[in-house]
């Protein structure tokens, strides 16, 4: 026992606008908002965590049916507790398992009881391999009112910098968003490649924008632009897709940000990625990211968590990624969002070499600025 328990769970909403709309396969963004989680002991300490997705949902699945379960508990619990949340959601929910609400309340629950034992998260997931962690530039999105040649000259302007700065960037393509296909998806990462030279690593995202048949086709001309990964190239469902996708490309595949931990089981087990990238606020947290990690260890899999979130699943992924084997990157996101840039006192910035700090203070390491969680509240 640690003397105490978990007196409250709550959720903090945030928005923000980014400075202009911008958008992917799926979808234009045009705020970026985030749901953090603060759970708070009985004697004052307090652990933050984030989920993903829509702020509606995990806001009212956390308060009305986590939050009792949590409350009153030795906060030190946490894998006991993940697996009671899952189980109590599973049987209530019966098809369904919030695991971004999950996601929320476990990795606040890794903070607080990392800041109790006066340790890293990194250092209680069995200790680090590394102080820092080498990063690669997410962005790089489709721009409202620009037409086509003027989408690809500004991405590839913004892409060269990033690849200037850390010499590893990802390219979003599914321009079927403004109309196009999937020759003018290729034209655009030819064009990126071009600015940013052979030596820069290329990883490209498609959100899932094409069927097993386009992505085959698309995922040939990539490989031989020196594409390191092909990123969702289907529907996260299609496990025979990425299956068949991965047997026939000489690209890597990867994916992973939309599964959750039975979902990586299949995904493994079909031999059907090359690369996967749970997400920390959506596949429940660190206790199952950590998991997740070990089974695709098991299978020869390296891991590359998804991350685009605020300063606490910054945080956490780099917790996390301390202790991965091989040499595992940082999503790092470089479009706009104010969430990211001014929640946390410090932040985080890649250094000269392109690397990462992984945070060195207790629980996650990350302190939150309460101004700017006033500012963006909702």
């Amino acid at each position: 026992m640690t003397g105490t328990t978990v007196r409250s769970v709550e959720t903090v909403a945030l928005r923000s606008e980014p400075d202009e709309p911008f958008g992917y396969a799926q979808a234009w963004v045009e705020e970026r908002t985030a749901l953090l989680v603060r759970v708070e002991t009985a004697d004052g300490g307090v652990g933050w965590g984030e989920c993903w997705g829509p702020i509606a949902g995990s806001r009212e699945t956390i308060e009305d049916f986590l939050a009792p379960i949590v409350e009153g508990r030795d906060p030190a619990d946490v894998e006991r507790i993940y697996e009671d949340l899952r189980d109590r959601t599973r049987a209530a929910y019966q098809s369904v398992v919030p695991y971004p609400a999950i996601s929320g309340v476990d990795l606040a629950l890794w903070d607080l009881r990392g800041k109790r034992r006066g340790e890293s998260v990194a250092s209680m997931l069995g200790g680090r391999r590394r102080d820092a962690v080498r990063a690669y530039a997410t962005g790089h999105y489709f721009k409202h009112g620009a037409d086509l040649e003027a989408q690809y000259e500004r991405i590839a302007a913004e892409a060269a910098a990033n690849a200037d700065r850390l010499g590893a960037v990802k390219a979003k393509v599914g321009l079927s968003l403004l109309g196009y296909g999937p020759d003018e998806d290729v034209e655009l990462v030819r064009r990126i490649r071009d600015a940013v030279g052979p030596e820069t690593t290329l990883l490209v995202d498609a959100n899932y924008a094409y069927d097993a048949g386009t992505a085959r086709r698309v995922g040939r001309e990539l490989a031989d632009l020196d594409v390191y990964w092909f990123e969702e190239p289907v529907p996260p469902t299609d496990v025979d897709g990425y299956a068949r996708l991965r047997d026939a490309l000489d690209v890597r595949v990867a994916g992973g940000e939309c599964h959750t931990p039975p979902e990586f089981d299949r995904l493994f087990e079909a031999g059907a990625v090359d690369v996967a990238q749970p997400d920390l606020c959506n596949a429940g947290g660190l206790t199952a990211g950590r998991r997740i990690a070990d089974r695709a260890a098991g299978a020869g899999v390296p891991v590359v968590p998804h991350v685009w979130g605020t300063p606490v699943a910054i945080a956490a992924s780099l917790q996390l990624i301390a202790t991965l084997p091989g040499r595992p990157w940082l999503e790092f996101d470089s479009s706009s969002n104010p969430l990211r840039e001014e929640l946390a006192p410090d932040g985080f910035a890649a250094g000269d070499d392109g690397t990462v700090a992984v945070p060195d203070g207790p629980g996650l390491g990350v302190d939150l600025d309460a101004d700017a969680l006033d500012r963006y509240r909702v």
